[in-house]
């Protein structure tokens, strides 16, 4: 089977606007005993998919959309490396599938328009980050959100040591210390230079590779902030020397090596929940000066129109709250109450589509009572 995994959102094929378009979102266990587990759960969620195909978009657009999502029962190889969640997006065209560090709930849903909010709670939330754990030897990165964290599988060839980058190494005895050194010339401790000033030359071209490596392989791509997780001396000095602009000015100050994942996430959330909810506030200020120019608002109707418009900047989504119905944009009444979907839904890919900034807001945060609120670009 053909498809993406997607790091990003939003992905281009949430532009797709014509049915069968078909939605499938599902917990799933990272335990490799429970793969079997995780398959048996997807082939149920295939058969309501196979029912409201065959109910709603009966045709051959539907027989090969169906096609390829069974294909996806026989890839071992994917389904040998899952986290906790798994959401897929699918036309006859393509599929792209995201795996996800977060617990969601099973939902499958066959229309004209894809169901993002579970992914906008993932990848909208700005919770996520990398972790960079550094010691003077070697180096792992761990990616995560304030729910989950998992260690990111580093190519071995790419997760490179002191050793590997400096070829340095030390007799038990210290005195007999050997160094590439950075002029590339072999160096003995006490021949043409002190050991310590060989070793402080060979941390720096270590963490030179480490902080080259991590954006232009990771940071670059993925954009998340980085918090370096190493001792007090090893912060100051790799802060130095990196040109990482997603490096997070305060870092966890301990050995890495000291702590499990779990403690990592606590402590990376930590750091960045100050700014998190900090967003939050700022956008609430922003949304009540614009109410007062007359430039935002909470009303569904007036919001959508807006977006069908261009004039939507920013959009404000209640994710535990579900409107039913339809924003169909050919449709005059534009609102179409008929029981089924989500309007909520429709409005964010709409928005979407548009460029416009989405954010999932939590309700304790800020009074959403109506399930959105919109800043607009003008009048």
């Amino acid at each position: 089977m053909r498809y993406t995994i997607a790091e990003r959102f939003p992905h281009p094929i949430i532009d797709k606007s014509t049915g069968p378009l078909v939605s499938i979102f599902m917990p799933t266990s990272r335990l490799s005993t429970e793969t079997r587990n995780n398959i048996v759960r997807y082939k149920n969620l295939l058969k309501t998919v196979e029912t409201k195909l065959g109910t709603e978009y009966p045709g051959k657009d539907a027989e090969t959309l169906l096609a390829t999502l069974r294909e996806l029962t026989e890839d071992k190889i994917f389904w040998n490396y899952q986290l906790d969640g798994l959401g897929i997006l699918a036309s006859p065209e393509e599929t792209v599938i995201y795996k996800l560090q977060r617990d969601i709930p099973e939902f499958v849903e066959v229309s004209g328009t894809f169901h993002i909010k579970p992914l906008l709670s993932a990848y909208q939330g700005d919770d996520s980050y990398q972790i960079l754990a550094l010691n003077k030897n070697e180096f792992r990165l761990f990616e995560g959100n304030r729910d989950a964290i998992r260690e990111v599988v580093l190519p071995p060839e790419e997760r490179k040591t002191l050793k590997d980058v400096v070829g340095t190494f030390y007799e038990e005895a210290g005195s007999n210390a050997v160094s590439l050194g950075s002029s590339g010339k072999v160096m003995f401790g006490g021949v043409g230079g002190s050991t310590r000033d060989e070793e402080a030359v060979d941390q720096e071209k270590f963490f030179r590779y480490v902080d080259r490596y991590i954006y232009e392989s990771h940071s670059k791509r993925t954009e998340l902030p980085l918090i370096l997780a190493s001792l007090p001396e090893h912060q100051k000095d790799f802060a130095k020397i990196s040109h990482n602009e997603f490096l997070q000015k305060d870092g966890i100050k301990k050995d890495p090596q000291s702590l499990d994942p779990d403690a990592l996430r606590t402590l990376a959330w930590e750091i960045l929940e100050p700014q998190f909810y900090a967003t939050i506030d700022k956008l609430a200020e922003r949304y009540d000066l614009s109410k007062s120019r007359e430039l935002a608002s909470e009303d569904i109707s007036e919001v959508a129109r807006a977006a069908l418009e261009n004039r939507v900047d920013t959009l404000l989504v209640n994710l535990d709250k579900t409107i039913p119905g339809r924003i169909e944009p050919g449709n005059d009444r534009l609102l179409v109450e008929n029981g089924a979907g989500d309007m909520l839904n429709d409005l964010a890919v709409l928005a979407l589509k548009q460029k416009a900034k989405v954010f999932v807001v939590p309700k304790e945060k800020m009074d959403l009572e109506t399930g959105v609120k919109s800043i607009f670009r003008y009048l």
